[in-house]
């Protein structure tokens, strides 16, 4: 194949992918568009599992969609412990590859990878790319691509990524900006799978218990999270239903 056919060829995958991810966000209203737009980058892209959390700058975050389970609970790892590619990409504004997330010589996220391995749940997601989804100079979130196999995208593959996250940022920053004549389309936050409102309500709460900073009172979070292996949102409800009170002794 040569220079021309190679340069063709790359294009009408770029298509491809732009089409399938069109589809999504036309689609109908069930699922929502961000777990449509999950759904699309596996098929568009090829991956075993997608991932999209947003995010805002303090590290809260206002919800997270997946095309299924192990993707979802590798997302909800990554934010309860506050490291892992994801968490890494949003911080950057970079994207960040790993070959193998269990690989021995991956020691980036040491606690990360030690709770996956662990993980009974399915074939264990292996090769992972999180990209920011930026728009200028703002990050409004991550968008996270997983393997089975351990591997090394290649450079199309890379650009494809690439296509894909700012896809998936334009059809999201569309989906609240809305257009001229009519008003934003957003109901899907209204059932956010992570109840981002809780996670906030608790850190406010956990401060004044404290007597604590945010930063302080969301690493106390996460740190009971992960010392009882329970879903940070799980306990930011129990907080806010005044099921669980932070105290001294938990500093």
């Amino acid at each position: 194949m040569d220079e021309k056919d190679e340069r063709g060829a790359e294009m009408a995958d770029l298509t491809r992918i732009a089409q399938v991810m069109v589809e999504a966000v036309n689609g109908p209203g069930h699922p929502s568009l961000p777990e449509r737009l999950c759904v699309a980058c596996v098929e568009a892209l090829g991956t075993d599992a997608a991932a999209i959390s947003l995010m805002a700058d303090t590290g809260h975050r206002a919800g997270v969609w997946a095309s299924d389970e192990r993707a979802r609970r590798l997302e909800e790892r990554q934010f309860s412990l506050g490291e892992g590619p994801g968490v890494d990409a949003f911080r950057s504004r970079l994207p960040v590859l790993v070959d193998d997330l269990l690989a021995s010589a991956e020691n980036r996220w040491p606690v990360l990878g030690g709770v996956l391995a662990a993980e009974p749940y399915g074939e264990p997601l292996r090769r992972a790319s999180a990209l920011p989804l930026q728009l200028g100079s703002s990050c409004i979130g991550v968008l996270s691509l997983y393997h089975t196999v351990p591997g090394v995208p290649g450079i199309e593959e890379t650009s494809d990524l690439q296509v894909a996250a700012t896809t998936v940022t334009l059809a999201i920053v569309g989906s609240f900006v809305g257009t001229p004549t009519e008003a934003p389309v957003r109901p899907w936050l209204d059932g956010v799978p992570l109840n981002g409102v809780e996670v906030d309500q608790a850190i406010g709460m956990i401060m004044v218990q404290l007597g604590a900073s945010a930063t302080e009172a969301l690493d106390r979070l996460r740190a009971h999270a992960f010392a009882h292996d329970q879903e940070i949102d799980k306990v930011a409800r129990e907080v806010v239903r005044r099921q669980l009170r932070f105290t001294e002794e938990d500093r």
